[in-house]
Protein backbone atom coordinates (compact mmCIF):
# COMPACT_ATOMS: atom_id res chain seq x y z
CA UNK A 1 0.00 0.00 0.00
CA UNK A 2 1.28 3.47 -0.85
CA UNK A 3 0.20 6.83 0.47
CA UNK A 4 0.02 10.35 -0.86
CA UNK A 5 3.02 12.33 0.40
CA UNK A 6 0.65 15.00 1.68
CA UNK A 7 -1.39 12.55 3.73
CA UNK A 8 -0.49 11.72 7.34
CA UNK A 9 1.01 8.26 7.81
CA UNK A 10 -1.05 5.47 9.30
CA UNK A 11 1.84 4.14 11.37
CA UNK A 12 4.70 5.92 13.10
CA UNK A 13 7.69 3.67 13.70
CA UNK A 14 9.81 4.66 16.68
CA UNK A 15 13.53 3.87 16.36
CA UNK A 16 15.89 5.02 19.13
CA UNK A 17 19.55 4.89 18.07
CA UNK A 18 22.71 5.21 20.14
CA UNK A 19 26.08 4.52 18.50
CA UNK A 20 24.27 2.33 15.99
CA UNK A 21 26.28 2.87 12.83
CA UNK A 22 26.84 -0.89 12.35
CA UNK A 23 23.17 -1.88 12.33
CA UNK A 24 21.06 1.23 11.74
CA UNK A 25 20.92 1.08 7.95
CA UNK A 26 19.67 -2.52 7.82
CA UNK A 27 17.17 -1.94 10.63
CA UNK A 28 15.75 1.16 8.96
CA UNK A 29 15.65 -0.59 5.59
CA UNK A 30 13.58 -3.42 7.09
CA UNK A 31 10.98 -0.82 8.12
CA UNK A 32 11.00 1.13 4.88
CA UNK A 33 10.67 -2.07 2.82
CA UNK A 34 7.44 -3.14 4.54
CA UNK A 35 4.61 -4.34 2.30
CA UNK A 36 2.49 -1.70 4.04
CA UNK A 37 4.19 1.57 3.19
CA UNK A 38 1.91 4.28 4.65
CA UNK A 39 4.33 4.89 7.49
CA UNK A 40 6.90 7.27 8.84
CA UNK A 41 10.13 6.24 10.51
CA UNK A 42 11.24 8.56 13.31
CA UNK A 43 14.88 7.90 14.19
CA UNK A 44 16.06 9.47 17.44
CA UNK A 45 19.82 9.87 17.66
CA UNK A 46 20.38 9.74 21.41
CA UNK A 47 23.60 11.81 21.33
CA UNK A 48 25.72 9.22 19.53
CA UNK A 49 29.47 9.59 19.13
CA UNK A 50 29.67 7.70 15.82
CA UNK A 51 28.04 8.10 12.37
CA UNK A 52 24.51 7.28 13.55
CA UNK A 53 23.14 10.77 12.78
CA UNK A 54 24.91 10.91 9.42
CA UNK A 55 23.44 7.56 8.36
CA UNK A 56 19.95 8.65 9.46
CA UNK A 57 20.37 11.85 7.43
CA UNK A 58 21.37 9.82 4.38
CA UNK A 59 18.33 7.62 4.81
CA UNK A 60 16.09 10.68 5.01
CA UNK A 61 17.60 12.12 1.84
CA UNK A 62 16.62 8.97 0.01
CA UNK A 63 13.16 8.50 1.52
CA UNK A 64 10.86 11.31 2.66
CA UNK A 65 9.23 9.00 5.19
CA UNK A 66 12.35 9.16 7.40
CA UNK A 67 12.56 11.86 10.07
CA UNK A 68 15.53 12.46 12.36
CA UNK A 69 15.45 13.84 15.90
CA UNK A 70 18.78 14.56 17.58
CA UNK A 71 18.98 14.66 21.35
CA UNK A 72 21.66 17.11 22.59
CA UNK A 73 22.39 14.70 25.43
CA UNK A 74 21.50 11.07 26.00
CA UNK A 75 18.02 10.47 27.41
CA UNK A 76 18.25 6.67 27.50
CA UNK A 77 15.88 4.21 25.79
CA UNK A 78 12.65 5.52 27.34
CA UNK A 79 13.49 9.18 26.77
CA UNK A 80 14.57 8.58 23.19
CA UNK A 81 11.43 6.62 22.39
CA UNK A 82 9.25 9.24 24.06
CA UNK A 83 10.83 11.95 21.91
CA UNK A 84 9.71 10.04 18.82
CA UNK A 85 6.27 9.28 20.26
CA UNK A 86 5.73 12.98 20.95
CA UNK A 87 6.50 13.75 17.31
CA UNK A 88 4.39 10.91 15.91
CA UNK A 89 1.80 11.71 13.25
CA UNK A 90 0.41 8.20 12.79
CA UNK A 91 -2.60 6.68 14.50
CA UNK A 92 -0.57 3.57 15.30
CA UNK A 93 2.80 3.68 17.05
CA UNK A 94 5.16 0.75 16.51
CA UNK A 95 8.64 0.13 17.89
CA UNK A 96 11.82 -1.13 16.24
CA UNK A 97 15.22 -0.63 17.85
CA UNK A 98 18.18 0.26 15.67
CA UNK A 99 19.69 -3.23 15.99
CA UNK A 100 16.49 -5.17 15.28
CA UNK A 101 14.83 -6.08 12.00
CA UNK A 102 11.30 -6.54 10.71
CA UNK A 103 10.23 -9.13 8.17
CA UNK A 104 8.44 -7.56 5.16
CA UNK A 105 4.82 -8.37 6.08
CA UNK A 106 5.07 -7.40 9.76
CA UNK A 107 2.98 -4.23 9.70
CA UNK A 108 0.49 -5.55 7.18
CA UNK A 109 -0.25 -8.60 9.34
CA UNK A 110 -0.56 -6.52 12.50
CA UNK A 111 -2.89 -3.97 10.96
CA UNK A 112 -5.13 -6.80 9.75
CA UNK A 113 -5.34 -8.16 13.30
CA UNK A 114 -5.87 -4.69 14.78
CA UNK A 115 -8.80 -4.14 12.41
CA UNK A 116 -10.29 -7.58 13.05
CA UNK A 117 -9.99 -7.53 16.86
CA UNK A 118 -10.08 -3.84 17.76
CA UNK A 119 -7.12 -4.45 20.08
CA UNK A 120 -5.25 -1.45 21.44
CA UNK A 121 -2.00 -3.44 21.55
CA UNK A 122 -0.94 -5.91 18.86
CA UNK A 123 2.27 -7.94 19.08
CA UNK A 124 3.82 -11.02 17.51
CA UNK A 125 6.41 -13.74 17.86
CA UNK A 126 9.95 -13.17 16.66
CA UNK A 127 13.21 -14.89 15.76
CA UNK A 128 16.26 -14.63 18.01
CA UNK A 129 19.49 -14.19 16.07
CA UNK A 130 23.10 -13.80 17.18
CA UNK A 131 24.39 -10.35 18.09
CA UNK A 132 26.75 -10.39 15.11
CA UNK A 133 24.00 -11.18 12.59
CA UNK A 134 24.41 -8.94 9.57
CA UNK A 135 22.60 -8.32 6.33
CA UNK A 136 19.05 -7.34 5.37
CA UNK A 137 15.94 -8.97 6.76
CA UNK A 138 15.09 -10.18 3.27
CA UNK A 139 18.18 -12.41 3.39
CA UNK A 140 17.25 -14.11 6.66
CA UNK A 141 16.91 -17.90 6.64
CA UNK A 142 14.69 -19.13 9.50
CA UNK A 143 16.20 -21.39 12.16
CA UNK A 144 14.59 -22.92 15.23
CA UNK A 145 15.12 -19.95 17.59
CA UNK A 146 11.53 -18.70 17.62
CA UNK A 147 9.89 -16.92 20.56
CA UNK A 148 6.22 -17.87 20.55
CA UNK A 149 3.50 -15.68 22.05
CA UNK A 150 -0.07 -16.18 23.27
CA UNK A 151 -2.78 -14.86 20.97
CA UNK A 152 -4.79 -13.54 23.93
CA UNK A 153 -3.31 -11.56 26.80
CA UNK A 154 -4.80 -10.14 29.98
CA UNK A 155 -3.33 -7.68 32.42
CA UNK A 156 -2.99 -10.46 34.99
CA UNK A 157 -1.12 -12.72 32.58
CA UNK A 158 1.20 -9.89 31.58
CA UNK A 159 2.08 -9.36 35.24
CA UNK A 160 3.49 -12.90 35.34
CA UNK A 161 5.91 -12.25 32.49
CA UNK A 162 6.45 -9.84 29.66
CA UNK A 163 5.53 -11.76 26.52
CA UNK A 164 5.48 -8.65 24.31
CA UNK A 165 8.79 -8.06 22.57
CA UNK A 166 9.23 -4.33 22.11
CA UNK A 167 10.28 -4.82 18.48
CA UNK A 168 6.87 -6.39 17.76
CA UNK A 169 4.56 -4.02 19.64
CA UNK A 170 2.08 -1.71 17.92
CA UNK A 171 -0.30 0.59 19.84
CA UNK A 172 -3.51 2.16 18.55
CA UNK A 173 -3.35 5.65 20.04
CA UNK A 174 -6.89 6.39 18.87
CA UNK A 175 -7.94 4.01 21.63
CA UNK A 176 -5.30 4.71 24.27
CA UNK A 177 -4.79 8.44 23.85
CA UNK A 178 -1.25 9.80 24.22
CA UNK A 179 1.26 7.26 25.52
CA UNK A 180 4.77 7.38 26.91
CA UNK A 181 7.23 4.97 28.44
CA UNK A 182 8.01 5.38 32.15
CA UNK A 183 11.64 6.05 32.97
CA UNK A 184 12.40 2.59 34.32
CA UNK A 185 15.50 1.39 32.43
CA UNK A 186 15.22 -2.26 31.51
CA UNK A 187 11.44 -2.47 31.89
CA UNK A 188 10.06 0.75 30.38
CA UNK A 189 8.33 -1.13 27.55
CA UNK A 190 6.69 -3.68 29.86
CA UNK A 191 5.46 -0.85 32.08
CA UNK A 192 3.76 0.74 29.07
CA UNK A 193 2.08 -2.50 27.94
CA UNK A 194 0.79 -3.02 31.49
CA UNK A 195 -0.54 0.52 31.58
CA UNK A 196 -2.43 0.03 28.31
CA UNK A 197 -4.13 -3.13 29.63
CA UNK A 198 -4.66 -1.75 33.13
CA UNK A 199 -6.55 1.18 31.65
CA UNK A 200 -8.96 -1.06 29.76
CA UNK A 201 -7.21 -1.69 26.46
CA UNK A 202 -7.14 -5.16 24.95
CA UNK A 203 -4.22 -7.01 23.40
CA UNK A 204 -3.96 -9.45 20.50
CA UNK A 205 -0.97 -11.59 19.62
CA UNK A 206 0.13 -13.18 16.37
CA UNK A 207 1.94 -16.42 17.13
CA UNK A 208 4.11 -16.07 14.07
CA UNK A 209 7.67 -14.66 13.97
CA UNK A 210 7.51 -11.31 12.19
CA UNK A 211 10.75 -9.75 13.39
CA UNK A 212 14.38 -10.51 14.21
CA UNK A 213 15.81 -9.75 17.64
CA UNK A 214 19.57 -9.57 18.03
CA UNK A 215 20.60 -11.18 21.30
CA UNK A 216 22.66 -9.05 23.67
CA UNK A 217 26.41 -8.82 23.58
CA UNK A 218 28.05 -9.81 26.89
CA UNK A 219 28.05 -6.81 29.20
CA UNK A 220 25.31 -4.99 27.32
CA UNK A 221 22.38 -3.28 29.02
CA UNK A 222 19.94 -6.16 28.53
CA UNK A 223 22.55 -8.72 29.67
CA UNK A 224 22.73 -7.23 33.15
CA UNK A 225 20.22 -9.49 34.81
CA UNK A 226 20.33 -7.92 38.27
CA UNK A 227 19.41 -4.54 36.84
CA UNK A 228 16.58 -6.24 34.99
CA UNK A 229 15.29 -7.79 38.21
CA UNK A 230 15.38 -4.42 39.94
CA UNK A 231 13.54 -2.86 37.00
CA UNK A 232 10.81 -5.49 37.24
CA UNK A 233 10.54 -4.79 40.97
CA UNK A 234 10.13 -1.06 40.34
CA UNK A 235 7.36 -1.64 37.81
CA UNK A 236 5.47 -3.98 40.11
CA UNK A 237 5.76 -1.74 43.16
CA UNK A 238 5.64 1.83 41.80
CA UNK A 239 3.62 1.39 38.60
CA UNK A 240 1.30 -1.47 39.58
CA UNK A 241 1.15 -0.85 43.34
CA UNK A 242 1.55 -4.51 44.26
CA UNK A 243 2.26 -5.60 47.82
CA UNK A 244 5.75 -6.86 48.64
CA UNK A 245 4.70 -10.57 48.65
CA UNK A 246 2.82 -10.29 45.35
CA UNK A 247 5.63 -8.32 43.74
CA UNK A 248 8.19 -10.89 44.91
CA UNK A 249 6.11 -13.70 43.41
CA UNK A 250 5.94 -11.97 40.03
CA UNK A 251 9.67 -11.16 40.10
CA UNK A 252 10.34 -14.89 40.37
CA UNK A 253 7.96 -15.83 37.55
CA UNK A 254 9.45 -13.15 35.32
CA UNK A 255 13.01 -14.28 36.06
CA UNK A 256 12.16 -17.89 35.21
CA UNK A 257 10.55 -16.80 31.94
CA UNK A 258 13.59 -14.66 31.06
CA UNK A 259 15.97 -17.57 31.67
CA UNK A 260 13.88 -19.85 29.46
CA UNK A 261 13.84 -17.25 26.68
CA UNK A 262 17.64 -17.02 26.78
CA UNK A 263 17.82 -20.73 25.99
CA UNK A 264 16.06 -20.23 22.65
Amino acid sequence: MTTDQGSPPTVTVVMPAFNSERTLRDSARSVLDQSFSALELVIVDDSSADRTAAIATELGAGDARVRLIRNPHSLGPAGARNAAISAARGRYVAFCDSDDLWLPSKLERQLEVATQTGAALVYSGYHRVDADFSGPASGFRPADRVVHVPTLLTHGALLHRNVVGCLTAMIDTEQTGPVSMPGIPGAEDWALWLRVLREGGTAAGIDEPLALYRTAQPGSHSARRWRAVLAVWRVLRSEEGLSVPRAAFHVVTDAIAALRKQQI
